[in-house]
């Protein structure tokens, strides 16, 4: 059961720091340096101006951390 638990929580962390990854980081690193976001977060956010083409990606950032570590704790439960 514990195996189950590790395999599965490492597949969600896997899951969520590639999304993490895709629309927090590289969006972010594009309206840093470029003043665009990415084609997959313009997919699912929409087009982002002012603040809020920091603040979005950065709340996706924070909340993969949040997930991730959430899974951890739940691996470590196991």
């Amino acid at each position: 059961m514990a195996q189950e638990r590790t395999g599965t929580a490492n597949g969600l962390q896997g899951i969520v720091a590639f999304a993490g990854i895709m629309l927090g980081v590289i969006p972010l690193a594009g309206w840093l340096i470029a003043g665009r976001h990415s084609g997959p977060f313009r997919l699912v956010f929409g087009e982002q101006r002012g603040a809020l083409g920091y603040v979005v990606p950065l709340l996706v950032i924070l909340g993969a951390v949040v997930v991730i570590a959430a899974l951890e704790a739940w691996k470590k439960r196991a």
